[in-house]
């Protein structure tokens, strides 16, 4: 399951703010981002949950045991 360091990692990787990463993921808020990154309780839903590590995968972070790296582009 994806943390909020893995998040806030990812998040600084790509400079995004968690505003920033809210408006790419679409479904949720920079209250969801930051509640997701503190690791809240409640937790945050599956579903968003899911969705910003899809729009952090997409943007073009790989999840590795060592931490979220970007993914290297071959030209």
């Amino acid at each position: 399951m994806l943390t909020g360091r893995q998040i806030r990692e990812a998040r600084t990787l790509l400079s995004l703010s968690p505003s920033g990463l809210a408006v790419k993921v679409r479904v949720v808020t920079t209250d969801t981002v930051k509640r997701a990154e503190a690791d809240a309780m409640p937790p945050i839903a599956d579903s968003h949950r899911k969705a910003i590590q899809r729009k952090l995968e997409e943007l073009g972070i790989e999840f590795t045991p060592d931490g979220p790296k970007l993914r290297k582009v071959e030209i």
